[in-house]
Parts: structure tokens; sequence; C-alpha cells
């Protein structure tokens, strides 16, 4: 026994390695093969939630309503209103934008851009899916929560993986380790 005792050791770790890959490999497995929802099961899953689905058409629909009740006409026919015409949607997707309906609020043209509200001195970042400590540092000198990108990078690299998606709120000018926490806060 004490002669084979090497390949005793090896042949159960090998039996062991496999049995761990073969079940990686099973609940991979299981997780890919997901049953296709129908419709009415992704929309009961999205008003369990509190969210709305919307097809395309209707999306356009909604966004074409909106746009048209947010440009105040004259009232004659024939006489252009006070503000330009709405423009179109870009590529990516991005809702036209009009005018604010208060003066000291700025509205972000493309999901990730900030949201700057003097009036109570917070300012909003959207953290994206796959943002990098980098990107998001950069956003922050940019908004003036930081005074240098590199130096906040080097402070926040432990949390780098652990920022999650979501509207990240500062009020003034908070220290890094304020930014830390909002970053890693659980976001709706």
């Amino acid at each position: 026994m004490r002669k084979h005792r090497n390949w005793l050791i090896g042949f159960g770790l090998g039996i062991m390695l496999g049995a761990s890959m073969l079940q990686l490999i099973n609940t991979a497995r299981e997780q890919t093969e997901g049953v296709a929802m129908t419709r009415d099961q992704l929309d009961a899953q999205a008003k369990e939630q509190g969210l709305l689905l919307l097809t395309d058409k209707e999306l356009q629909q909604r966004l074409d309503e909106a746009v048209s009740s947010s440009v105040p006409s004259k009232g004659k026919a024939g006489e252009e209103s006070d503000q330009p015409p709405a423009s179109p949607s870009s590529s990516k997707g991005v809702a036209p934008v009009t005018e604010p309906t208060e003066p000291s609020a700025s509205v972000p043209t493309e999901p990730d851009a900030p949201v700057v509200s003097p009036s109570n001195d917070k300012v909003t970042l959207y953290i994206g899916a796959g943002m990098s400590l980098t990107e998001v540092a950069e956003s922050l000198q940019k908004l003036g929560i930081v005074d240098d990108s590199k130096d906040f990078i080097e402070q926040a690299r432990p949390i780098a993986k652990k920022m999650n998606v979501g509207n990240a709120i500062f009020t003034g000018k908070p220290t890094y380790e304020q930014i830390i926490a909002e970053l890693v806060r659980k976001k709706r």
C-alpha cells in the first residue's frame, strides 16, 4: 500500500477534479438552456418588478406623444411655435430632448451623461454595466467631484470590481470614502 501511495493520491485528486469540472459544465448548460418566455410571462414578471414592457412601435408612439405635448404652439394654424422643432432621435436610441421645465436643471442626452442640478448642489452620475474604474474616475473629474482622477483610482482600486450599476448621487464635495461608498451602494 505504501509503495502505491503517490499513485492513489493522484488518482483520488483526478476523480475529484473531474467531478468538479463535470458539475461546472452541467451548471453552465442549465443556465444556457433557458426556456423562452412568452410575451404574457414577460409582462407578468415586469409588472411584479414595477416595470412596463413596450414594443418598438408603442415606445415610438409614446415618445412622439411626449414630444408633441411638450412643444407648445401659439394656437393659430400657420404660426410657428416659440421653441425650435424637436430633433429626431439619434442612432443610439436616445429620446429627443426638449427645453427643460426647470431652468436650473440640465437634461442628459445620453444614458451615462451626468445630471447636474445646481439648486440643491446634487450631482448624479450613471454607472453603466462594464464601466471601468478609470472611466468612472474621469467622469467624476469632469463633474468636479474629484480633483485628480489618478489619485482617486489609487484610492478606489480595491472596489473596482464591486461598483454597482445605476445612478450614483453626490452632494457637495464628498470625500473619497463617501464617493467609494456611493459607488458600491446597491442601486435600484
